[in-house]
């Protein structure tokens, strides 16, 4: 199995690519240089969005159209993917203007972008893919339909439910604090600590050095 990782211009917001032999599936797609090379020849099995925001699913439409692929999404996340003013896409390049570095020029933003689910998943969803077990979990908090995506006992693709060193995670527009510790603090607290955390923005981590981190800041 390989796992490969594409940063977009769009706030560095993370793609991966899990294989295996010829084939894949995507989480949080973003439709850009680098990933059409990689990814040509490969069969891709599925789509996976960690939650509604526009950087996280820039991509679905255009890799539904290349590849055929299906979303699976919880309901409240297809719910906002659906809205430009639940997606963000209407605010984005607003709000980018106002991030450090950041270059325009170079991006192309749909403020009336949508997509919608081709599979709408429930509170926990759990599939076979390859011998690998994929695990959904939703873990509302940076935003309504966020979801924890399991691969094996091995990573979590988290989205932006964790970016340490920015704690808290729900204090973005549509965040809800007293959900992240009323279900998905506890949840990720069950976890074994020494799982590998892909999140949506940056470089890998463990949950053991999320919960230190946010120990540090007495979230």
């Amino acid at each position: 199995m390989e796992l490969k990782r594409f940063v977009s211009p769009m706030l560095d917001q993370n793609m991966y690519a899990v294989c295996e032999g010829t084939h894949c599936f995507i989480v949080d797609p973003y439709d850009g240089a680098g990933s059409d090379e990689f990814i040509q020849g490969l069969a891709v099995d599925f789509l996976l969005v960690t939650h509604e925001h526009y950087d996280h699913i820039s991509g679905v439409n255009a890799f539904k159209e290349k590849y055929g692929a299906h979303l699976y999404a919880n309901q409240k996340c297809d719910e906002h993917m659906r809205k430009p003013t639940k997606n963000y896409s209407k605010y984005f390049e607003a709000y980018m203007k106002f991030q450090q570095g950041v270059e325009l020029r170079d991006l192309t933003i749909d403020p009336a972008y949508s997509c919608c689910a081709d599979h709408i998943i429930e509170d926990e969803y759990a599939m076979d893919w390859l011998g690998h077990r994929v695990f959904i979990k939703s873990a509302p908090g940076h935003s309504a339909g966020g979801n924890l995506i399991f691969l094996d006992d091995a990573c979590i693709f988290s989205g932006d439910c964790m970016l340490p060193p920015e704690l808290p995670a729900a204090r973005f527009p549509g965040g809800d604090n007293k959900a992240f510790e009323a279900v998905t603090l506890p949840y990720l607290r069950s976890l074994d600590k020494m799982l590998t955390v892909y999140p949506g923005h940056g470089d890998s981590f463990t949950l053991k050095d999320f919960h230190l981190l946010q120990k540090e800041a007495d979230f």
